[in-house]
């Protein structure tokens, strides 16, 4: 699946409203639309640089001791509450099948602990209250996007319905030692048709490499992503 290549930057039709004139310009488009939550407020669904997502929901970047990435700070505890990417099942109206990937590169070879996201269920477009995650581990470059899976990720913990967003653990099973210089990406999905989870922004993070697409899985082989990276704020999440 390498090679995969980027949809040709053009505007596209948007599924919502957008309301907001600073959106509305930065809305240069990446194909398909990669949706951003806003859950404040009026509740508005808008899409940014591609992405799909919620606005509304309401520092520097620091490396924790220990840690390998992290683009929200010690336990990812410092991300922005009031805003997300949709994960979602494809029955919903809104970012259906929409699967993010983000990727980091080690700086030495050591064996992965765990991941930390922070996630939420957001009902409010018609999805079911709880649900949990699908999360792999997946081989690719910082340029063309994942490619094959590495490990499958489990769980710890139950996702809330928002308006509780909580830093969920993934670790694998088996073991996993990353290769010093190489890229890979942590991809999370939504396997039930009608559950709507949210992935929450970095604060800070626009240069990790960022890749999407609503293809409803992180492992299918064939699956063209397309290339956020720079566009928009990355999501945010630890590698231990």
């Amino acid at each position: 699946m390498g090679g995969l290549a980027q949809h040709p930057l053009k505007a596209k039709k948007l599924r919502r409203t957008i309301v907001n004139k600073m959106l509305r310009n930065c809305l240069f488009g990446l194909g398909l639309a990669l949706l951003v939550v806003s859950v404040a407020a009026a509740q508005e669904n808008f899409v940014k640089g591609g992405v799909a997502g919620v606005r509304g929901l309401n520092g520097h970047a620091v490396l924790p001791p220990g840690a390998l990435f992290s683009n929200c700070g010690t336990g990812c505890t410092s991300y922005n509450t009031g805003s997300g990417y949709y994960v979602s099942g494809t029955a919903l109206s809104s970012g259906a099948g929409q699967t993010l990937a983000m990727g980091f590169t080690p700086t030495k070879a050591t064996a992965f602990v765990k991941a930390l996201t922070p996630n939420t269920v957001y009902t409010a477009n018609g999805g079911a209250s709880s649900g949990r995650m699908s999360a792999y581990l997946l081989n690719g470059t910082a340029t063309g996007g994942p490619t094959t899976m590495l490990r499958k990720l489990i769980q710890h913990g139950t996702i809330p319905d928002y308006t509780t967003i909580k830093t969920i653990k993934y670790t694998s099973k088996t073991a996993v030692t990353f290769k010093k210089g190489q890229t890979y990406f942590l991809c999370e999905t939504e396997p039930v048709a009608n559950v709507q989870l949210l992935w929450m922004l970095s604060n800070s993070d626009v240069t990790s490499p960022f890749w999407f697409q609503v293809a409803d899985t992180c492992t299918k082989k064939g699956t063209v992503w397309n290339n956020a990276t720079g566009a928009v704020n990355g999501s945010a999440f630890e590698i231990n």
